[in-house]
C-alpha cells in the first residue's frame, strides 16, 4: 500500500558650442547618467513612451507602475496578455499601480507572525488598492542611462499561493538588491479565479485549446516586456534572473517547465516551492471551473459562448470571493494544458527538459508553523495525529511516526508542521534538486535556519517567507534584530546578486557555497551562522522517495 498523501537631459542653452559637441557624444554613447539634484526626475525612453519616474533617498531612479500589457478586462478576461498601446507624452512612473482582485490574505498571514512576536495585528501591512487594471511591473536601478555598462536583471515573482500578493507589497519596496549591482523588477500578475481559471468554453474559444494559465501568461509577457526594453533602464537582458517565493517559487519552475519562456531567463532561485508532484490536468481545471460558473449561476452550455459571455459580465470581486470561498475544492495555479505546461513541471524535470539555466534552490527549516490553516483539519490529541499519519502514509506510517513523534497533544500540531513542511517543501527541493544536477546544469540548495531569539522565534522557528525580508532587507522594526541577522542580510544579498551576474553564487568574502552535489545532498545553511552542511532530512525523503511520494 503506497501513501495517500495528496495534498533627459536639460536643455543645454549655455553651453560652448565643443563642450555641447562633448556632451552629446557622450550622450549617444548612453554613458551619462541622470543623478538626483542635476537634471530633475529620471526619463527613460521605453515601450515608444516616455516614463518619468522618481529619484529614491539612496539615490536609486524608481519607476513604479508601467503597463507591460493591456489591461485584461472586458473581452480581454481570461485571454492571453495583448501588447498596450505606447500612450503619448510623458508618462508619470512615480506611483505603484493596483494589485490585482483578490482577498487580502496577505494581512492576516503577517499579522499571524506579527501577534506570534507580541505586537498586534495592525502592524501587518494591508491591501491598499486593486483593480482588474493591474498588469504592471515596477523597477529600480542605479544605472539609468548606462547602456555600455549593462547590470544583470533580477525580475521578482511574488507569492500568495496564486491567490493574493502584488508586486509592490511593503517587503519588497527597498534597493537593497538594486544598490548591490543589478536592475530589479517586480510585477503584479492575475491571481485566482481571474488568473487561473480553466472552463470548457474558454477552452474552446483559444486557438491553442488551452485555458487556466493566464497568470503564468502574464508572468511571460513581462519577461518579454524586460527583454525589449530594460536596456533602457541598463539592466542586461542576456543576464535576467527570476526569482520567487512560495507560489512565485512554484511559477518559478513552472516557468522553467514552460516552452513559452524559453530564452526570456538565464538562471532562476526557487524560495521554498517546488511541484515536483501531480499538477491539475486541463480535464480536472475544467471541472472545477463549470463548477465554480453554476455556483455563480451560469449553467447550461458550459462550452456555448453565451455561457463564456455571462462568466465576462460578472464582477470580477465576486468571481475572487466565491472561489476564495470555495478554496476546499478548488485550486489557483498553474495547468497542465497541452501549451503553456506541455507537462507538469515534476515530469519535465524528470526527463531534463526544463530549461537548461543555473539554478539556487531551498526552503525554511519550519515552513507550515506559520501556515497551521493548511495543516491537516484533525483534532490536536496524539490519537488523531497517528491515526492521521497511518492513514496518509500507509506502510511507512509507523516509521514516520518515529520520525515525528508525539509524546503528548500538546506536540500535535508541531509534529503535524514539521512533517508537513518535509513533505511538501524539504524533500521535494531535494528532488528538484537532482533533477535539474542531472542535466549538467550547475545548482546550489540552500536551507535557511534562521531563529529570531524570544518567544515568537521559538514558537515560529525558521517560518514561511521568512528569508523574504533578508533578500530584500526590509525585515520590520518590530522583528527582534542581532548582529547576525544583519550580517544574514548582507550575505543573501551578496550571494543573490552574484549568482544574477555570473550564475554562480560565490564571490569575494563569503562562505563558499558548493555545487550541488546529489550523492551526499550538499547545501549551505543560512543561519545564525553560515555553514555548509550534507543531508537535509534525509531520513525522511529516503523514505518518501522509495515510496514514490510526494
Amino acid at each position: 500500500m503506497k501513501p495517500t498523501l495528496t495534498l533627459p537631459f536639460q536643455p543645454l542653452r549655455s553651453l560652448p558650442s565643443t563642450a555641447l559637441l562633448v556632451l552629446l557624444a557622450i550622450a549617444v554613447g548612453s554613458t551619462l547618467a541622470c543623478t538626483p539634484g542635476e537634471q530633475g526626475p529620471p526619463r527613460i525612453e521605453a515601450g515608444g513612451e516616455t516614463l518619468e519616474g522618481e529619484w529614491g533617498d539612496d539615490g536609486l531612479a524608481v519607476f513604479r507602475g508601467i503597463p507591460y500589457a493591456s489591461p485584461p478586462v472586458g473581452g480581454l478576461r481570461w485571454r492571453p496578455p495583448q501588447a498596450n498601446s505606447a500612450r503619448p507624452g510623458v508618462q508619470q512612473a512615480s506611483r505603484f499601480a493596483p494589485a490585482c482582485p483578490q482577498i487580502d490574505r496577505i494581512f492576516g498571514f503577517q499579522a499571524g507572525i506579527a501577534v506570534a512576536f507580541g505586537q498586534p495585528e495592525d502592524v501587518a501591512p494591508r491591501l491598499e488598492e486593486a483593480s482588474e487594471h493591474c498588469l504592471y511591473l515596477n523597477i529600480w536601478t542605479a544605472n539609468v542611462n548606462r547602456q555600455q555598462s549593462l547590470q544583470p536583471v533580477m525580475v521578482w515573482i511574488h507569492g500568495g499561493s496564486n491567490r493574493s500578493g502584488w508586486g509592490s507589497e511593503v517587503a519588497y519596496r527597498h534597493g537593497h538588491l538594486a544598490r548591490r549591482g543589478v536592475v530589479l523588477v517586480t510585477i503584479n500578475y492575475r491571481l485566482g479565479a481571474l488568473g487561473f481559471w480553466a472552463h470548457p468554453a474558454l477552452t474552446a474559444e483559444s486557438e491553442h485549446g488551452s485555458s487556466g494559465n493566464y497568470g503564468l501568461l502574464d508572468q511571460i509577457e513581462a519577461l518579454r516586456w524586460v527583454k525589449r526594453n530594460i536596456t533602457a533602464f541598463g539592466g542586461d537582458p542576456g543576464r535576467v534572473t527570476i526569482f520567487g517565493e512560495s507560489a512565485g517559487s512554484l511559477d518559478v519552475i513552472s516557468l522553467m517547465s514552460s516552452p513559452l519562456a524559453s530564452g526570456l531567463f538565464h538562471r532562476a532561485i526557487a524560495q521554498s516551492g517546488a511541484p515536483m508532484g501531480p499538477t491539475y490536468t486541463l480535464a480536472a481545471g475544467e471541472e472545477q471551473g463549470v463548477q465554480l460558473a453554476e455556483e455563480l449561476g451560469v449553467g447550461g452550455d458550459p462550452g456555448g459562448e453565451a455561457a463564456l459571455a455571462a462568466l465576462r459580465e460578472i464582477e470580477g470581486d465576486s468571481l475572487i470571493r466565491r472561489m476564495d470561498e470555495a478554496a476546499g475544492g478548488y485550486s489557483a495555479g498553474p495547468i497542465v494544458d497541452g501549451w503553456v505546461l506541455p507537462k507538469s513541471p515534476g515530469e519535465t524535470f524528470a526527463e531534463g527538459q526544463q530549461e537548461a539555466v543555473p539554478l539556487v534552490i531551498g526552503s525554511t527549516a519550519h515552513e507550515f508553523t506559520s501556515l497551521p490553516y493548511f495543516l491537516p483539519p484533525i483534532e490536536r490529541t496524539t490519537t488523531a495525529y497517528r491515526d492521521w499519519v497511518g492513514r496518509t502514509f500507509g506502510d511507512v506510517a509507523s516509521r514516520m511516526l518515529e520520525l515525528y513523534p508525539v509524546a503528548s497533544d500538546d506536540e500535535v500540531t508541531r509534529a503535524l508542521a514539521d512533517l508537513i513542511t518535509d513533505s511538501f517543501f524539504t524533500c521535494p527541493t531535494r528532488i528538484a534538486a537532482r533533477r535539474h544536477q542531472a542535466t549538467g546544469q550547475p545548482v546550489y540548495r540552500y536551507y535557511f535556519t534562521r531563529v529570531s531569539p524570544g518567544p515568537g522565534g521559538e514558537a515560529l522557528g525558521a517560518y514561511h517567507s521568512m528569508e523574504v525580508p533578508y533578500v530584500f532587507d526590509t525585515r520590520p522594526a518590530w522583528l527582534p534584530t542581532e548582529p547576525e541577522d544583519l550580517a544574514l542580510v548582507d550575505a543573501i544579498g551578496r550571494y543573490w546578486t552574484q549568482f544574477a551576474a555570473t550564475g554562480d553564487p560565490n564571490g569575494p568574502n563569503l562562505s563558499e557555497w558548493p555545487v550541488y552535489d546529489p550523492a551526499v545532498d550538499s547545501f549551505l545553511e543560512l543561519g545564525a551562522s553560515i555553514r555548509t552542511g550534507e543531508g537535509v532530512r534525509t531520513a525522511t525523503c529516503d523514505l518518501l522517495a522509495a515510496s514514490a511520494t510526494p
